[in-house]
């Protein structure tokens, strides 16, 4: 019995030696430094994590490293798993550290994490204006600026393109400038008249070629050159689309949207836009005659502007692909618009010495309902 005793208290004694030797988290803070590299370059690694993680696996404490990639933390006394994390970087441990007093622990070299890293995609973006041999494309899907805009807007963007108040497009100076869409004539244009593109939103073209040199391919037309308007075409597969809408003042608003829904061999897409635009604007001429047998020589007149926009279209298509390189393509293109315009003038002639001899006034009322239905 006395034996069994002694070997009962010899066993109690030892375990309590062995827990007493086992120091405790959450003891007093000592001081432990370190410094952590690159494993490849031995570079310091900047604003790299330290954690202090106890036998629960929770943060008793941490830091970061600073520039040299050295650190100093106040730590509890304990024994811990040291965890060091760096972005990019494997992060790697230290297993039952125990922290009696101050220390300071072994450089720790991190390598980069190759595997984290799956693929890195490069898209080149053409530039808005592309300048060729032969002609000048411009990517009007490219340009923010055109946005909730016409393809009229658009156009004034283009090198030796201007577009004056009522849609009139001159390029170089010269009007006679032939409207292509997609490559051929289109009941767009009108055939010639550019009414149609003030209706177009921006969003709907894709991009715009301005061709001044036209080649043996393009009929002998258009002393200026000529305009080929490619309508946008989503090319990405599944079901996609968008939605845009504007407003401005004075006052114009609209709505563009573009679905596209594209198989293996198939592509469908369509493209719907309402648009509302009201053009104030306003002139005034000066216009002075020095013969002498004009009875008022001093003519001024001033007019006023009232323009009214209304417009829908929308362009649905569907495309089956023969093979990589060859396609055949249905669509249909619809636009009705709705324009109203008030010009009022009033002029005054006056005589030589400025009086008033003679005012008139004049206002023109003009009306013009258009729909446009093309298939192809």
């Amino acid at each position: 019995m006395r034996i069994q005793l002694t070997l009962l208290l010899l066993l109690l004694g030892t375990s309590i030696l062995a827990q007493q030797g086992r120091p405790r988290s959450g003891g007093a803070s000592v001081e432990v430094s370190g410094k952590i590299v690159d494993l490849d370059t031995q570079a310091p690694l900047e604003f790299a994590t330290i954690a202090f993680i106890d036998d629960n696996g929770q943060i008793t404490t941490g830091g970061i490293s600073g520039a040299d990639g050295t650190y100093t933390i106040e730590v509890p006394t304990g024994v811990y798993t040291v965890q060091f994390e760096f972005i990019s970087y494997k992060t790697q441990q230290l297993q039952q550290q125990a922290i009696t007093k101050k220390m300071t622990l072994p450089t720790m070299g991190l390598s980069l994490d190759t595997e984290s890293l799956d693929e890195v995609v490069v898209r080149a973006e053409t530039t808005e204006v592309q300048i060729r041999l032969d002609k000048k494309v411009y990517n009007i899907g490219k340009d923010l600026t055109t946005s909730g805009a016409t393809v009229t807007d658009a156009l004034n963007n283009v090198p030796s393109v201007t577009v004056d108040v009522d849609g009139t497009i001159n390029l170089r100076g010269n009007e006679n400038v032939r409207i292509l869409i997609n490559g051929k004539p289109s009941a767009i244009a009108g055939f010639g008249s550019t009414e149609a593109l003030q209706q177009l939103p921006a969003e709907a073209i894709e991009k715009v070629e301005v061709i001044t040199s036209p080649s043996a391919r393009y009929d002998a037309e258009g002393t200026a050159g000529i305009l080929n308007i490619i309508l946008r075409k989503e090319k990405t597969r599944g079901f996609n689309g968008s939605v845009q809408s504007f407003v401005g003042f004075p006052w114009t608003a609209g709505v563009t949207a573009n679905v596209n829904l594209r198989t293996n061999k198939f592509n469908l897409f369509n493209t719907t836009g309402v648009r509302y635009n009201e053009s104030p604007g306003n002139a005034f001429f000066d216009n002075r005659f020095t013969s002498p047998n004009v009875e008022n020589p001093i003519v001024q007149e001033t007019r006023d502007y009232d323009r009214l926009r209304k417009g829908f279209n929308t362009n649905l298509g569907i495309e089956y692909f023969l093979t990589e390189t060859s396609s055949v393509t249905a669509a249909a293109f619809y636009r009705i618009s709705d324009n109203e315009t008030t010009t009022t003038n009033d002029t005054d002639e006056l005589t030589g010495a400025g009086a008033l001899a003679v005012s008139r006034s004049r206002i023109e009322e003009e009306l013009e309902d258009d729909s446009n239905l093309q298939l192809s």
